[in-house]
C-alpha cells in the first residue's frame, strides 16, 4: 500500500510542476530516481515523500481557495 502512496504522490507531483524533470529538481535528484518512483521500482526517502506532500497540500489549498473566491464573487453578483 505504501508503494501506492508513492507513487500516486509523485504522479500528483509531476501534475503540478509538469514532468518528472521538474520534480526532480524540485527535490535535488535525478529524473532517473524519480522515474524508478514513479515506476514503482523504488521508494522515496521519507523527507522526499514529505516534501511532496507539502507540494500537493499546498497546490489542493490554493485550489480551494481560488474556487471558493470565485464562488463569492459571483454568489455577491446575484
Amino acid at each position: 500500500m505504501a508503494d501506492l502512496v508513492y507513487r500516486r504522490s509523485v504522479e500528483m507531483a509531476v501534475e503540478i510542476l509538469g514532468s518528472h524533470e521538474g520534480v526532480a529538481q524540485f527535490l535535488g535528484t535525478t529524473v532517473d530516481v524519480v522515474a524508478s518512483w514513479a515506476a514503482g521500482t523504488a521508494e522515496p526517502p521519507v523527507s522526499f515523500v514529505l516534501r511532496l506532500v507539502e507540494l500537493i497540500e499546498q497546490k489542493t489549498v490554493n485550489a480551494a481557495r481560488t474556487a471558493t473566491a470565485g464562488r463569492s464573487r459571483r454568489d455577491e453578483a446575484i
